[in-house]
This record gives C-alpha cells, sequence and structure tokens, in this order.
C-alpha cells in the first residue's frame, strides 16, 4: 500500500521526501547531516528522492517545503530532545541536546500533520513527534 498521496503515484515521479538532520560540530564547521541508513532506506526501500532539512530552524520555510515534498522522514539520533520543549529542565545526564534541530522538527511536524503530509517517525523523530504534540519524555 501506497502511503504517498494519488497525485504521486499518477504523475509517476518518485516521491521527494524530507529527511530530518542533525546539527554537528567537526573541522572547525556545523554540519547538517542525516545517517546514510535512512537515505538509502528512501532511495531503494521506498524509490524516493531524499531531500535533507537542514537544521536552521526558523531561517526554513516549513510551508514551501511541505508544498514539494510528498513524505517526511524524522531519524533517529544520538541526541534527545532539549527538555525545556516538553516543560522539564535539562539534565546533564541526557545530553547531547540537538536545539537546532528541535527548533526545525517541531514546527515541521505540527505543520506536516496540519496538512496531512505522511509522515514516519523513527527513533528521536519518534519522541520529536511526542513532544510535538505535547507529550513528555522521561
Amino acid at each position: 500500500m501506497n502511503a504517498f498521496p494519488p497525485a504521486t503515484a499518477a504523475t509517476g515521479r518518485p516521491p521527494l521526501v524530507a529527511v530530518s538532520a542533525d546539527l554537528r560540530e567537526a573541522d572547525g564547521y556545523r554540519w547538517h547531516a542525516t545517517p546514510e541508513t535512512y537515505l538509502r532506506a528512501v532511495t531503494t526501500g521506498l524509490g524516493g528522492i531524499p531531500v535533507i532539512v537542514p537544521a536552521l530552524g526558523d531561517a526554513l520555510d516549513i510551508e514551501a517545503l511541505l508544498d514539494r515534498v510528498d513524505g517526511v522522514l524524522l531519524t533517529g539520533s544520538r541526541s534527545n530532545v532539549f527538555p525545556e520543549f516538553y516543560g522539564e529542565a535539562p539534565d546533564a545526564a541526557a545530553e547531547p541536546y540537538d536545539i537546532a534541530r528541535d527548533q526545525t522538527t517541531l514546527p515541521l511536524i505540527r505543520a506536516a500533520l496540519q496538512r496531512g503530509v505522511p509522515l514516519l517517525a523513527i527513533c528521536r523523530g519518534f519522541q520529536e513527534l511526542n513532544v510535538a504534540l505535547g507529550g513528555t519524555l522521561v
């Protein structure tokens, strides 16, 4: 069963899937990256085209992004959702955090759900989905 809108199937084009990215610092640069496993799942498993969504928060036009993609994949990550996004205090034991990713994915999730854009949340992505919907984490 294809979870993507009929328009995607009708056009015959591969689905374009927005894939969340982490913000990582290495080699003196800030990198926006996602594990290859997820990108390959989109390309080989789905036959789609992944588009990595940089963790740029408000600098991204989420509505324009959702106008162009057929689905959203929220990846897993070693980082955790920043506790202040669900009303708790940060705890060093729960680090690392990726606030830039949270500032991007939380609005992306809410907008995708409001529009009915297919969304798959894995691991950290599922935690983001929970928080975006008003849930908390332990």
